[in-house]
């Protein structure tokens, strides 16, 4: 009957679903509370929060190409700063920011490997149709940059697509290869490194 009346009251007076959204939950926790149970599902809440955290923030530490230790967000990134180390080519990770707007919003991408002007994105997954809009935009944006992806597994089908990583990244013109392809990842930044010099 609650969620009634709001979703009710939303459509009169055009609240953002946001802030329905906060009220449901605020609701459905008090309902949790009266049944006992709040405390054990603030603890699911708790650890599902921190695993997400964690799956994201930097906590793999990989030599980068001074030597120097740095932390890099996943195991596909710790393979790619492996490679390009073997290269004994400077490289530095997450230091491009490239602005780009989503129409009536700026935002900022942060490349993960920069090589001169070779930027690299180490992908295991493109999560959805947002991430995927947001290369796209950068692309359209900034035709000037050469961003290229090292994919995780390149036929792995992109989340909520039957397209796989490799055919999203051929149709958006993007040049890819497999992490595994160590011998493409070093020609793109000896190609990139001849012309430099």
């Amino acid at each position: 009957m609650f969620v009634g009346l709001i979703l009710q009251h939303n459509k009169k007076t055009n609240v953002p679903i946001k802030i329905i959204q906060v009220v449901l939950k605020v609701f459905v926790m008090l309902k949790l509370l009266v049944n006992g149970l709040l405390e054990s599902t603030h603890l699911k809440m708790e650890s599902e929060t921190t695993y997400m955290w964690e799956k994201t923030s930097l906590k793999h530490v990989v030599p980068d190409c001074h030597g120097k230790q740095i932390k890099v967000r996943s195991k596909l990134e710790i393979d790619v700063a492996n490679t390009l180390t073997e290269t004994k080519i400077p490289w530095q990770y997450e230091v491009t920011k490239i602005p780009y707007t989503i129409p009536e919003s700026l935002h900022h991408y942060t490349v993960d490997f920069t090589v001169g002007t070779l930027l690299l994105e180490g992908k295991g997954i493109l999560i959805d149709a947002k991430e995927r809009q947001k290369y796209i935009l950068i692309k359209q944006q900034h035709p000037e940059l050469d961003i290229r992806f090292i994919f995780d597994n390149p036929l792995k089908l992109c989340n909520g697509t039957k397209q796989t990583h490799a055919f999203w990244a051929e149709k958006n013109g993007f040049p890819y290869c497999s992490r595994k392809d160590k011998v493409t990842i070093q020609s793109w930044v000896m190609e990139k490194n001849k012309c430099a010099i």
